[in-house]
C-alpha cells in the first residue's frame, strides 16, 4: 500500500501563520516528515512525501507527484486558522459524496483510473468506491486523534479543496489544529506534539486497512 504525504503550502506560500510568527507550511513539513518515517518503519506501508522541503507546489503537481509514485492514497497535512483566537482542535475533511459520485462517473472509461481501482481492489480487498474509503478512514482518524488533541469537529467534514477534488485516489486532509489558537500554535511547534500526531494518523491507518482486509477475506 503505498501512501502519499502531502504536506501543505510552502515556499512563498507560508499557508497560515500564528500569534507567534509559526507559519503553516514549517508546522505541516516537520509533521510529514514525521509520519513518513512512522509508516516506512511498518512492513504494511511505503509512505512518499510529495514536499521534502521549503519550496511550493501547485495543487495538480502535487496531484502529479503522487500519481508518479503510484500512490493508493494521499494524506494532506495542514493547520487551520480563525479569525476567533479561542477556536482550537484538529478535523479531518473529505470529498463530498455527490462531488465523488460525478468526478468517479467523468473518470469510468479512463484506463488509469481503472487501474488505480484494480490497485485499490488488490491491495485492500474490494473496497466500493473512493468516499467510502476517504469516510470511514477519516472517521478512524478523528477517533485517534481525540486521544491525543481536542477535536473541532467529531465527524468528518465535507470540501471541494483542490488537492481532494484533483487526485486520481481517495484523498483525505488533515487539519492538525488552529494556529490561530495561541496555545495550539505553541503545541503545533512542538516536536512531541508533532509527533503524537504522527502517530495517531500512523495508528488510524494501520487499524483501518487491517479491518477492512479482515473484513473481505
Amino acid at each position: 500500500m503505498i501512501i502519499a504525504i502531502d504536506a501543505g503550502h510552502g515556499g512563498q506560500d507560508p499557508g497560515a501563520i500564528g500569534k507567534n510568527k509559526f507559519q503553516e507550511k514549517n508546522i505541516t513539513l516537520s509533521i510529514a516528515k514525521k509520519l513518513t518515517k512512522l509508516l516506512n518503519h511498518t512492513n504494511f506501508f511505503k509512505a512518499v512525501m510529495i514536499r521534502r522541503g521549503n519550496y511550493f507546489l501547485s495543487v495538480f503537481k502535487r496531484t502529479q507527484i503522487a500519481e508518479k509514485y503510484h500512490a493508493n492514497l494521499l494524506i494532506s497535512i495542514h493547520a487551520n486558522s480563525s479569525k476567533n483566537r479561542k477556536i482550537s482542535g484538529v478535523s479531518i475533511w473529505v470529498l463530498p459524496k455527490n462531488v465523488h459520485n460525478t468526478r468517479i462517473q467523468k473518470h469510468k472509461l479512463n484506463k488509469k483510473t481503472k487501474n488505480i481501482h484494480k490497485k485499490i481492489n488488490t491491495k485492500t480487498s474490494k473496497f466500493k468506491n473512493f468516499y467510502e474509503i476517504e469516510y470511514d478512514l477519516a472517521k478512524i482518524i478523528i477517533q485517534e486523534l481525540r486521544k491525543v488533541s481536542t477535536l473541532n469537529q467529531k465527524k468528518p467534514k465535507y470540501a471541494k479543496f483542490g488537492i481532494l477534488k484533483f487526485s486520481q485516489f481517495p484523498s483525505i486532509l488533515v487539519e492538525t489544529g488552529f494556529i490561530s489558537n495561541p496555545i495550539e500554535e505553541q503545541h503545533l511547534n512542538k516536536k512531541f506534539y508533532q509527533n503524537l500526531i504522527s502517530k495517531s494518523i500512523s495508528i488510524a491507518l494501520k487499524k483501518y486497512f487491517l479491518k477492512r482486509i479482515k473484513q473481505y477475506n
